[in-house]
Order: structure tokens, then sequence, then C-alpha cells
């Protein structure tokens, strides 16, 4: 079987959330989400890779979440926002900085 499970971009709540993504309990129900895909078992034996919005801090993150046999592994936000043409990720997201001393 497989070892690898990518998914795309926001697939946990959708892409099109549009201004809900302004609201908490979109990421809420995101984690709730998760959770239920952990207890069904969806990760177990497999690295799966969902992409899910995150709020940390206050502040939105569209991210990259990997998880294997229940446990969330990983939290990637991107770095670099589409906003050209029909695109305007930078209204409802935040674009992740490293800063020098997290290196």
């Amino acid at each position: 079987g497989a070892s690898y499970r990518l998914g795309p971009e926001l697939e946990i709540c959708g892409y099109g959330c549009e201004d809900h993504f302004l609201e908490s309990d979109t990421f809420d129900h995101c984690w709730e989400s998760l959770a239920e895909l952990f207890e069904r078992g969806a990760t177990d034996g497999i690295l799966c890779d969902f992409g899910m919005p995150i709020l940390h801090g206050g502040v939105r993150y569209n991210c990259r979440v990997l998880c294997r046999d229940r446990k969330v592994l990983l939290i990637r936000p991107k770095t670099s926002m589409a906003d050209n043409g029909n695109y305007r990720e930078s209204r409802y997201f935040t674009a992740y900085k490293t800063s020098e001393s997290s290196q």
C-alpha cells in the first residue's frame, strides 16, 4: 500500500471559505475535523499531508499539516501568498517569515 498521502491546499475546510477565514470558528472546526480523521484511523500507518488553515498567536496561516499514527508531526505555513489575477490570499492569510533567532 501507499506510505504517503498528499491532499490539496486547504482541503480540510475547502479553499472557497473566503470571509469565513476571518472567523475563528472556521479554524476550530478544522481542528475538530482533523481529530475525527485521527479517531477513524485515517493516519494509521501512513504519512498524511493535509492542507489546513491554522490560527497561531492571532495570525492566520495557510498550512500543510503532516500527520501519522494519530499525531501531528509538523505544521508548515506558506511563506509566499498568491495575490495575482483572481487570487487575494493575503486578504485571509499571512506569509510565514522566519526570524534570524529561530534559524
